[in-house]
């Protein structure tokens, strides 16, 4: 089967008209680079919600960035040059370190977050990468990350096609968030998976569609179970992503993963097909699906990232991941996490600030026909925090992260980096919130960057850690001089470009709501069995949120409300928060996101409504009234002394209206 996909994806890629074939950014190795190229994308109002980022997206980018900020410009100018040669060694770097405190705490080796399951006593790690131009259409690329105990080869990869279609063989990265420290389905948790990616790397169509499709090899497991006992193979994975820009600097996208076959479970190509098509038919066991025919292990996202510019711009992102159906509805949820950031990349001229949490209901990264569950090489392909806990515990957990940048005049950076996470209480293992706390320099030393680093704190055991290194990176051996032409070659056109400034351009308003909401609170404990309860409640209402003007008469934006609803709190983002301007006066709208509810356990689940709103009642203010909507926040029946029912969930319907008045900065 998956020699087939393989050529499937590769006859594709050689038939579309592309331009060139691109080279990919290092994904977590070269800190300093990526940061600036980050921040780079977002100063041009492009949001980023797959990595590792191609070469071709900071060339298109490079126009309308070095409008806003050409010190920062011409610094990527210098870091890409290496990657405009016919051949270059692109980077390297080494770091040794001295450790403290247990590595191995409760039989759980601590990890360093994101960094391909390098553990925190390593002693030393490196990684070098390089590659060779054959004509415009092919790429060699060789690179390899090691650390004290493992060896991979990431970031070796042939790749064949060009910006509208490449096909990357070898061991390339997936980060499928746009979160940076932490993705729910893919990240750099765990060593690269071999696999074969397809992915356009310059956006299609003036809706700006990137997709990225790829299937890959997980290592070998002796824990998957068929015809009720445990075999061993290769379990593969198939990935799906879509993304749309409805709007410059406003993406919406979709992620899915399908974790299947190993040994003799099912693995053709008809299965695959038929089950992403109908997931709850042939992957959820039923009267009619045993465990031996249920396909295998899938995870779901829906991710929005809006990017507001100005003098102080900002990137502001959410996602709701799943890692299964709700009651056999493809649409709901049952194993949820909501995960939410703001990025700030001009807090002041040379400081950065980014900020983000995730919460995450049972279920992730264990299976129960996978019994090793979401992983490679015992490491979670998803959010660290997944591998903060004791082996194989379905538990869930918050996690949250700040991180604060500073970049010199001349090239000194300084990074403090704090997380925190916290597993539920409901485990029979006795967790505590862990703590980690990360200090960082480097400065620039001819071609190189050299540094050090110091880490500690608390696992989730109680148990203290510390990690101090030293550090040196070579860039690559570029020359900046020449890569005005080469770096502006894959840009838009000047109508394109022209037409994205002058959006960026168009007015931004900040406010902030306060109101009360109002309605009824139901709760379904288990359907058909339990009759369900409802209640009046009320709250006191806040709000945050921006919006920016697209055209004459519609607004987009993104908002997080704030209510008590009976006593606990009720958090909603709104991914969609549309706006038309009917009259001077008068605005209908629209909204759409997830909610998260502080019941017993957490609940997660669709939020939505209408609105409307008289605008200028006073200059700057405005008086709205919402109707609001929460579909089946779903939660697990986890609570201590809690009976699992006949479900192992519940969820709350939540039906209110929130009247509020509105102040616009």
């Amino acid at each position: 089967m998956r020699l087939r996909l393989f050529l499937l994806l590769g006859m594709v890629s050689v038939s579309a008209p592309a331009l060139a074939a691109t080279n990919y950014l290092p994904l977590n190795l070269a800190p300093e680079l990526e940061t600036r190229v980050e921040r780079l994308l977002i100063l041009a109002g492009v949001p980023v919600m797959t990595r590792p980022i191609p070469i071709a997206t900071v060339q298109s980018a490079m126009a309308t960035a070095c409008r806003a900020n050409r010190t920062l410009c011409g610094r990527v100018r210098r870091d890409l040059a290496p990657w405009l040669e016919a051949a270059a060694l692109t980077g390297a770097g080494a770091s040794g370190a001295s450790t403290s405190g247990s590595a191995n705490s409760h039989g759980v080796p601590l990890v360093q977050p994101d960094q391909h399951g390098a553990p925190m006593n390593a002693s030393w790690q490196a990684f070098a990468t390089g590659y060779a131009r054959f004509g415009p259409s092919v790429l060699v690329n060789l690179g390899i990350v090691g650390y004290a105990g493992r060896t991979t080869p990431t970031g070796t990869i042939v790749s064949v096609g060009g910006d509208r279609a490449q096909l990357d063989l070898g061991y390339r990265d997936h980060w499928w968030s746009p979160l940076r420290d932490s993705s729910m389905l893919l990240s750099t948790e765990a060593p690269t998976l071999p696999s074969a990616t397809l992915s356009n790397s310059l956006p299609l169509t003036r809706a700006h569609i990137n997709y990225e499709i790829f299937a890959a090899r997980m290592s070998h497991s002796a824990r998957i179970v068929y015809n009720n006992a445990e075999t061993s193979g290769y379990p593969r994975l198939f990935g799906f992503h879509l993304s749309i820009e409805p709007a410059p600097g406003w993406s919406l996208a979709v992620s899915r993963l399908m974790q299947f076959g190993g040994g003799p479970r099912p693995s053709s190509l008809r299965d695959l097909v038929r089950t992403f098509f109908k997931a709850t038919k042939y992957d959820n066991t039923s009267p009619t699906l045993n465990s031996n025919q249920e396909f295998g292990n899938e995870q779901f996202a829906v991710s929005s990232e809006f990017v507001v510019p100005g003098k102080m711009p900002m990137s502001l992102y959410m996602e709701l991941a799943a890692e299964d159906s709700f009651h056999a509805e493809s649409y709901r949820f049952g194993n949820s996490a909501v995960s939410a950031g703001i990025y700030l990349p001009r807090l002041r001229p040379s400081l950065q600030l980014r900020y983000e949490f995730s919460n995450w209901q049972n279920a992730w990264y264990v299976h129960h026909i996978y019994l090793d569950g979401l992983t490679n090489f015992s490491h979670v392909l998803g959010n660290w925090a997944g591998d903060w806990r004791q082996t194989g515990d379905g538990v869930g957990g918050q996690s949250h992260m700040l991180d604060l940048t500073w970049e010199s005049q001349r090239g000194t950076t300084m990074d403090a980096r704090y997380r925190t996470m916290q597993n539920a209480s409901y485990s029979t293992v006795q967790y505590r919130r862990a703590h980690d706390l990360t200090l960082s320099v480097s400065r620039p030393w001819r071609q190189l960057q050299v540094g050090a680093s110091l880490e500690g704190g608390r696992d989730v055991f109680g148990e203290r850690f510390g990690r101090a290194a030293g550090f040196i990176r070579f860039g690559g051996d570029g020359d900046a001089s020449g890569a005005r032409d080469d770096l502006g070659s894959a840009a838009d056109s000047d109508d394109a470009e022209a037409a994205r400034n002058a959006h960026l351009d168009r007015k931004i308003e900040r406010f902030i709501d306060v109101g009360l909401k109002t309605g009824r609170l139901k709760y379904e404990y288990d359907v058909g069995r339990v009759a369900p309860v409802s209640n009046t409640m009320g709250s006191a209402h806040l709000a945050l949120g921006v919006r920016r003007a697209f055209n004459s008469h519609s607004d987009f934006g993104t908002r997080l409300e704030l209510d008590n609803v009976r006593g606990r709190p009720l958090m909603a983002l709104r991914a969609i928060d549309y706006r038309y301007r009917l009259t001077p006066n008068f605005a209908p709208g629209l909204f759409f996101g997830v909610a998260r509810y502080a019941g017993p356990t957490p609940a997660i689940g669709w939020y939505g409504g209408v609105g409307l709103q008289w605008r200028n009642v006073l200059p700057r203010w405005d008086i709205a009234v919402d109707i609001n909507f929460g579909d089946k926040l779903q939660r697990d029946k986890l609570a201590p002394g809690e009976s699992a029912g006949i479900w192992p969930d519940a969820y709350y319907v939540l039906t209110s209206k929130t009247i509020y008045i509105s102040r616009r900065f």
